[in-house]
């Protein structure tokens, strides 16, 4: 009982050390249990509504009406027709109306009940936003409807109105369910099968056999749209995997942090306490009994950082996920509560940081007892790095500040790593921003001299449209990996709208198969290497030789000469599928497959970056707090250290603000050292993050950082030392000039 009470006063004697530790340790857990448990519900809920509701393959459009029953048999297959159409509600505010299913892509209903005859279901955030109410009318292309309820959809989650947006605004932009017979009368509806394989494997080699038999029967396909690469759905499996990335990352860093910290805290307490574990032996205390002791300073850390940082994880659990489901409606499952992760993230500091007090404490109490009442052994060695630095060269100002670093390399080191974590930490919303940034400006902007692309239903020969230029594409994947996929684009080989670079920034034509960096990065080849790829439509194998590389980020592209792509895939002479035009046109009913608006991806990218502000900021402070603590405990640290040489400056004569200057400051080179090997290290780690996000996003990240905010992320990383170093004043102005005595005395 004794050894404990003593545990618990010098624990309160140094508060600051061991708070900053248990802060730690509860924000580790708390990311921990939150972000583990949040993309656990999610892939829970999507995975249940994929199945619960028949989640499609594909969906597609042709040219004819087929039995989709007779097509689901002979494919072993669920398929059923539907449709959609984009119907104006009131001027600049479109909904897009889906047929109600019954077999694949089955309506979840939120609140409310299935439309009837004349009603209709709404997605929640457009009828809250423009006021509508289950029991309201609606007009929607010039028809009247009561809305029965609010609708999910499994295979338009993520609502937006095309994937070049993005971010969706609910007063402008909604969807809606209404029954088969009302979806007939709506104009400019658009008929869309829809496909699910009973078998889970393959399921792109599934969807060739399936082209290509309709193919076999004269029937032209004039839209094919896989669900793996819809954005309405695929940003969630996205968001899942990034949760899971970070929830692994980042906690684990913090723990990192932790134990660094309690280690070094450990063995400066065991150290300066050597004459008393010395007096413990004397006085009859076994070594074991000792062991317990100092084990009790971990135990009570991490039981306290790690338990109640669990307990708050598991508090915002639901909250996190209500969150989350804002953002991707879907149909809310019981939370799951996973209670071996809440052991884990409970046991795992406890057991690291015991671990690492047992092997120090085992250390010291190995020394003979009369030893340690002396004060241990004693250690007069100058450390290699001392001895290497030649100290004597320089004054004596900085000769003090580079030995209390070098004498105590594991401050030193934790000090440098906290530095890094918090850089990385803070630097990363801002890195993100500035990624984009520079793709908007020196990759799409860079590499497109058009502002529409129109893809038209079926290839077409003969000269297009005046002002415009051809081109042909086909969606392939890779022959070794089918989820690695990409456009081969056939262009003219002297093309005046698409500007290629090579990486010295010298421009060239695509004459010859030319392959973008990031891709070819992703496929790991260079020029001369070969690539064989199979076409998605109908499951053909393609092999081409790299002949240049084109240094852009605006996506995953290889280019050929339109006639080399032709010959290649089949396509009569001079055919293509679609046009670039620096002008808006307009063409008849059902000839147009899809268009794209490069403003409205520009401008879809921007927005995005404009929902991050709260996310960037967050981080910013986040960073700011994780560094307060790391910097406060570490200057407080050197005060406790230099106690007898703070007082001696006192006698000296040396005023307060010598002191601080020689003391506090003694840190900023490893501070400022930190922040330097922050940033590259951030660089690496977001290029790893960015590379995920590319096939879902189906944008190429280029991982970039503004000088500006380097320069901002410096600042704040300053601002925070110093404010860390005028806490830590008071202590230095506390301590006597009878200090010195002491020590003298001792």
């Amino acid at each position: 009982m004794a050894l404990f009470k003593k545990a618990i006063r010098t624990m309160l004697e140094h508060k600051a050390r061991y708070i900053g530790s248990m802060l730690l340790l509860l924000i580790s857990s708390m990311m921990f249990i939150t972000m583990n448990l949040t993309s656990m519900n999610l892939d829970n809920m999507f995975q249940k509504f994929s199945e619960q509701n028949v989640l499609s393959d594909a969906e597609f459009s042709i040219d004819a009406d087929i039995d989709a029953a007779a097509l689901g048999r002979q494919f072993a297959a669920k398929a059923e027709s539907g449709g959609t159409a984009d119907c104006e509600v009131k001027s600049g505010q479109t909904l897009r109306v889906f047929s109600a299913m019954d077999e694949v892509n089955i309506p979840a209903v939120q609140e409310g009940k299935l439309p009837g005859s004349s009603e209709i279901l709404l997605d929640r955030p457009f009828a809250q936003t423009n006021g509508y109410q289950i029991g309201d009318k609606i007009t929607v292309a010039g028809r009247e409807f009561t809305v029965s309820g609010y609708a999910l959809l499994p295979n338009y989650i993520y609502v937006i109105q095309s994937k070049e947006e993005m971010m969706n605004d609910p007063s402008t932009f909604g969807i809606a369910v209404v029954g088969k017979e009302d979806f007939e009368a709506l104009p400019g509806k658009n008929r869309v099968y829809a496909i699910r394989f009973d078998n889970r494997e393959n399921i792109k080699a599934q969807e060739a056999s399936v082209k290509n038999a309709l193919r076999s029967q004269g029937i032209q396909i004039t839209n094919w749209q896989s669900t793996s690469r819809k954005v309405n759905v695929s940003y969630i499996p996205m968001e899942i995997d990034v949760l899971s990335t970070m929830s692994a990352a980042v906690p684990l860093a913090m723990l990192a942090l932790a134990c660094v910290l309690l280690g070094m805290l450990m063995w400066r307490t065991i150290k300066s306490e050597s004459v008393i574990i010395g007096t413990f032996y004397a006085q009859g205390y076994r070594r074991n009994q000792l062991r317990r002791h100092y084990l009790t300073f971990p135990l009570l850390i991490s039981v306290i950082g790690s338990v109640m940082g669990s307990i708050v994880g598991l508090l915002l659990v639901d909250s996190e996920i209500r969150f989350m489901l804002s953002a991707f409606p879907m149909p809310v499952q019981k939370t799951i509560l996973n209670p071996w992760l809440v052991v884990f993230a409970a046991a795992l500091p406890i057991i690291i940081l015991c671990g690492v007090t047992w092997c120090i404490i085992g250390r010291t109490l190995k020394t003979a007892p009369a030893v340690l009442m002396k004060g241990g052994e004693a250690k007069s060695r100058v450390n290699f790095l001392e001895r290497g630095l030649r100290l004597d060269r320089f004054g004596f100002s900085t000769k003090f500040k580079i030995r209390e670093q070098v004498r105590s390399l594991s401050r030193t080191f934790f000090l440098l790593f906290g530095v890094v974590v918090a850089t990385m930490l803070m630097l990363y919303g801002l890195a993100m921003k500035s990624s984009v940034d520079y793709m908007l400006r020196e990759g799409i902007s860079e590499l497109y001299d058009f502002k529409y692309e129109y893809v038209f239903t079926s290839a077409k020969t003969g000269a297009p449209p005046a002002g415009t230029e051809q081109f042909n594409a086909a969606y392939v994947s890779f022959a070794d990996n089918e989820d690695v996929s990409f456009y081969v684009t056939g262009l003219l080989p002297d093309t005046k709208m698409v500007r290629l670079k090579d990486a010295s920034g010298q421009s060239f034509q695509p004459d010859q198969t030319t392959i973008t960096a990031t891709l070819a990065q992703k496929l790991n080849v260079k020029v001369g290497d070969s690539v064989m790829v199979f076409d998605t439509e109908n499951g053909k194998k393609h092999t081409f030789t790299i002949e240049k590389m084109a240094d852009t980020y605006a996506g995953d592209f290889l280019f050929l000469p339109l006639d080399r792509f032709n010959a290649e895939f089949g396509y009569p002479d001079g055919a293509y599928l679609g046009i670039w035009s620096g002008n808006a046109m307009t063409f008849a009913q059902g000839e147009i497959q899809s268009t794209k608006s490069i403003d409205t991806v520009v401008a879809g990218l921007g927005k995005m970056i404009d929902q991050m502000g709260p996310m960037i900021y967050g981080l910013i402070a986040s960073a700011f707090l994780l560094g307060l603590i790391i910097l406060y405990i570490v200057t407080g640290l050197v005060v406790d250290e230099s106690r007898t040489s703070i007082s001696l400056m006192k006698v000296f004569g040396y005023r307060k603000k010598e002191i601080g200057r020689l003391v506090l400051n003694s840190n900023t080179l490893i501070v400022v050292l930190g922040y330097l090997l922050g940033v590259p290290a951030l660089l690496g780690t977001a290029g790893a993050f960015f590379g995920s996000l590319t096939e879902s996003l189906q944008v190429v990240l280029p991982v970039k950082l503004n000088a500006v905010y380097m320069l901002f992320g410096f600042i704040v990383v300053m601002a925070t030392y110093e404010f860390a170093k005028w806490m830590c004043r008071k202590k230095v102005a506390h301590i006597p000039m009878s200090e010195a005595l002491k020590a003298g005395t001792e």
